[in-house]
């Protein structure tokens, strides 16, 4: 948020993003000099934050002669304060102090005090490495919608092809005007043009497929991985990093469902539709933006998942479509988590 100047952050005095090792672990969150404050409006609009969890997943480590008071107050009243916390001390858990009423709209607001040597650490996630799904991608296999970037490149034991719905240099030329990404012409050979619901690959083919925020961008996610499934041998895998709702900019936004899911999957729907794009960019169906924006199908995130509605589109799959087994390696408000899918 602070990255991004998410307007449901507000920011006054010294802030700035930072990492710590603590414990062998590594954290990512921000840097609170004395006299710093955060503010976040109507804190309760975010998913994570809907079922007034005691504990969020932040830590936070306060030098000596500081103090941090964490407060939830209510800007239609005065701004009067109705949960206090303070926190000095070592690397801890941060306990919010939601209070025992109605209360309406709350904000909640981080503020540090005193002069103190040093920052506040405030650490807002524990980092998650990819690494393990690259060591798991073994054999042959897709990266589905790589864009200039594979993830998954050649080596001994891994025989990979890039799927993009179009030739990749077209694609550098459409989308990489300004030498954003890097450009991989060695690897231009490896790609094929298709589209993720219907690969261009002989069933019972791969090892695996993997797909970096790619998933979310799907309509009918059950159809998807049902057709994926019949492209994987037995033992194969799908490897998929997906954007968590409560680390990214749809941390507003409400889960998907099994509902929504099974809905799309009987209407044999395969791209994003109207109400798709109402939701994501939250305007009405007549608006003059959202309108155009479907007009050059413009990619949106069609579905919002984090690791709790995510077990339950892939308990369907086990259940449901065949598959054997899952996994989810998922940390409180990482920007993404990770799952493995079994055939």
């Amino acid at each position: 948020m602070l990255r991004r100047k998410d307007r449901n952050l507000e920011v006054s005095g010294p802030v700035a993003m930072t990492k710590h090792n603590q414990a062998g672990q590594l954290w990512r969150g921000l840097s609170l000099q004395p006299g710093a404050k955060l503010r976040i409006p109507d804190v309760r609009r975010f998913a994570s934050l809907r079922t007034w969890p005691a504990e969020c997943g932040w830590m936070i480590q306060v030098p000596v002669e500081t103090l941090v008071e964490v407060t939830f107050c209510q800007p239609d009243n005065g701004d009067q304060i109705v949960g206090l916390a303070t926190y000095d001390g070592d690397f801890q858990s941060l306990v919010l102090p939601w209070p025992k009423a109605r209360v309406g709209r709350l904000d909640l607001q981080i503020e540090v005090i005193g002069q103190g040597k040093g920052a506040v650490f405030l650490a807002v996630h524990r980092a998650l490495s990819r690494q393990w799904l690259f060591d798991s991608a073994t054999g042959r296999g897709v990266e589905i919608g790589p864009g200039a970037q594979p993830q998954i490149l050649p080596r001994d034991g891994v025989d990979v092809s890039y799927l993009e719905q179009m030739p990749p240099d077209v694609w550098n030329q459409l989308y990489n005007g300004g030498g954003k990404y890097v450009s991989r012409p060695e690897l231009w050979d490896n790609y094929i043009v298709g589209n993720a619901q219907d690969l261009p690959v002989e069933d019972g083919s791969l090892d695996f497929l993997f797909g970096s925020h790619v998933f979310e961008h799907l309509a009918n996610p059950i159809g998807h991985l049902r057709n994926w499934r019949t492209k994987l041998r037995p033992g194969g895998k799908v490897i998929c990093v997906v954007p968590d709702l409560n680390g990214t900019k749809d941390a507003i936004q409400p889960r998907s469902t099994l509902a929504e899911w099974l809905e799309e999957d009987a209407a044999g729907t395969w791209a994003p539709v109207l109400h798709h794009y109402m939701r994501h960019l939250r305007r009405a169906a007549d608006d003059e933006e959202l309108v155009a924006a479907m007009g050059r199908n413009e990619s949106i995130h069609v579905h919002y998942y984090d690791n709790i509605n995510c077990q339950v589109l892939l308990d369907h799959a086990v259940t449901a479509l065949g598959y054997s087994d899952y996994l989810i390696e998922h940390t409180p408000n990482h920007k993404d988590f990770h799952f493995i899918l079994f055939n």
